[in-house]
């Protein structure tokens, strides 16, 4: 539907009428020099008004000149389990988001939009993954916080909710027959499933073709009881995305398993030497586009983090990046370090920034390597968490330029 506005003497006009008899007059420059000066949210609105400024504002000049006006910089948010239930109420998402900018207060970040009850699964590049916390059928969302945007998926091959999950998600510019730069978005969610004792597999959906495929991987003799070996309840797992490539470790006792969602290639991580069974906390994350894994050992309060050189399906070399005495922290807060706190995902922009679970006041805590300070975070909101058991923890990045949500042809399995 197009806006329209009523003029003092009652007669009607769309903005339509105004972009024909008015903008169509300035030059694209001109244009664009005046509508990046706009907030990011009513500047995205515009391209509701004509055709011309839908491919103005999505072309890759509009951004690039967008974001130098502004110099906006990628912010990030912690969404954490509040309170145990393992589901959330769209409208109260707020409730459960510890971050440092503004864009993310309500109502500039919500899942209002989404009506049922859900379960936040993933994000990757500016889009979520959730699910509709109800019995079969299981029924996947895709959207945009920001900018309400919102798909649902094909119902997936099997009517069971996988353990394991994985969503990434590719924005890009491309080309069109007029030589028209526009952003693109396509994503992957991959679910695995034990089909038979050596194999496993994977259901994956593409949001380019519509469909979910089946691929399945041979396990070799020896690694078949290695995998399943962590059982999860709850929360499905889900992967960690770095360098393109879906990362579970929480699938075997011995690697991290691997999967390039656009190669359709499976692959395995050793873990760093070092990590043993014996280890009580233990957690796999991406910071600044690199794997890091972090173990704390209660038996010697000691605190690790490896992060890997290449990341790749071939595997690569850990080396250990940080290592602390749990005493040996500086600290703002009061806490019980030999058994009170818990591990959680690194900050993703800053590559300093760890975040632990303390026990004692329930909260987010935030840890700087190279300072070794432990203190609160500079989060507007406290972080608190009202429940006992470590919190499950999806770290969200909002890219520069929001992130289009592709429209999908509902084929179903292929």
């Amino acid at each position: 539907m197009i806006p329209s506005y009523e003029t003092i003497d009652g007669s009607s006009h769309n903005v339509e009428t105004i972009s024909s008899s008015v903008f169509d007059k300035l030059t694209d420059e001109l244009l664009i020099e005046t509508l990046i000066r706009l907030p990011l949210k009513p500047a995205n609105i515009c391209k509701c008004i004509s055709v011309r400024f839908r491919s103005l504002i999505s072309s890759s000049n509009f951004v690039r000149c967008y974001l130098n006006h502004h110099q906006i910089n990628e912010s990030f948010a912690l969404y954490y389990d509040l309170d145990g239930k393992r589901k959330i109420r769209p409208s109260s998402v707020g409730m459960c988001m510890a971050f440092e900018s503004p864009i993310f207060e309500s109502p500039g970040f919500s899942l209002s939009f989404l009506q049922e009850t859900i379960q936040y699964l993933a994000s990757n590049n500016g889009l979520v993954l959730c699910c509709a916390d109800l019995c079969p059928p299981v029924v996947y969302f895709v959207c945009n916080p920001l900018t309400k945007q919102w798909i649902t998926l094909p119902p997936p091959p099997t009517d069971v909710k996988s353990s394991y999950i994985g969503f990434t998600c590719n924005p890009q510019y491309s080309c069109n027959d007029n030589q028209e730069q526009r952003m693109t978005t396509s994503f992957k969610v991959v679910r695995i499933q034990v089909a038979l004792r050596d194999t496993l597999s994977l259901e994956i959906f593409c949001s380019e073709s519509g469909k979910w495929t089946n691929e399945n991987y041979m396990l070799s003799s020896t690694s078949v009881n290695e995998f399943f070996y962590r059982c999860n309840f709850g929360y499905p797992c889900s992967a960690v995305v770095c360098g393109g490539l879906l990362h579970w470790d929480n699938l075997s006792k011995t690697e991290i398993f691997t999967y390039d969602p656009y190669r359709g290639i499976c692959g395995s991580i050793k873990y760093p030497p070092g990590i043993t069974e014996s280890s009580s906390d233990y957690c796999l994350g991406e910071s600044g586009g690199r794997l890091r894994y972090a173990d704390y050992s209660k038996s010697s309060k000691t605190y690790r983090v490896w992060q890997l050189k290449d990341c790749s399906n071939d595997g690569g070399e850990w080396f250990l990046l940080h290592k602390v005495n749990i005493l040996g922290m500086k600290s703002t807060v009061q806490t019980a370090y030999n058994d009170l706190i818990s591990l959680l995902p690194p900050h993703p922009l800053d590559q300093d920034i760890v975040f632990f679970w303390c026990l004692c006041s329930l909260r987010i805590l935030e840890y700087n390597m190279r300072t070794k300070l432990l203190k609160l975070p500079c989060f507007p909101q406290d972080a608190k968490v009202k429940y006992l058991m470590i919190p499950v923890v999806f770290p969200f990045v909002l890219p520069c330029w929001p992130t289009t949500v592709p429209i999908i042809q509902q084929h179903g399995e292929s």
